[in-house]
């Protein structure tokens, strides 16, 4: 990353951007077609999740004209022509958490079987 400004890092003017906005990071993922993770390596100033120099430019140019920010600075902030190679980019799940109904079955499963049980000895003794 360039040091030339005394500011916030240019990842933190995007994380403040898009707070001010009042998005999410799965939000400005969405609408960047990115993962949610490399949008936090961005807010993180951590460019080689991105992979090539190539890569990190345009998703930074992207980002930064999501979020109105001047493009030319958010770049030269970043200094992409030092991007480092790529490294570990961590798995998010971004599924939608589904509860375990199964759990249940058995037991909610065998309470109907006793009471249909119950009912039917009920009725063949009120029959006799």
């Amino acid at each position: 990353m360039n040091a030339q400004t005394s500011g916030p890092s240019p990842g933190a003017r995007l994380r403040n951007a898009r707070e001010a906005r009042g998005l999410t990071i799965e939000a400005a993922a969405e609408r960047l077609r990115l993962n949610a993770a490399l949008v936090l390596a961005m807010e993180e100033d951590r460019l080689a999740l991105h992979g090539a120099p190539v890569f990190a430019r345009g998703h930074l140019r992207n980002y930064a004209s999501l979020l109105g920010l001047p493009e030319d600075e958010i770049l030269a902030a970043f200094g992409t022509s030092e991007v480092p190679e790529p490294s570990f980019l961590p798995a998010m799940d971004l599924r939608p958490k589904v509860r375990d109904h199964a759990r249940w079955a058995w037991p909610i499963a065998a309470v109907l079987l006793a009471i249909a049980v119950v009912a039917a000895f009920w009725w063949w003794s009120a029959r006799s």
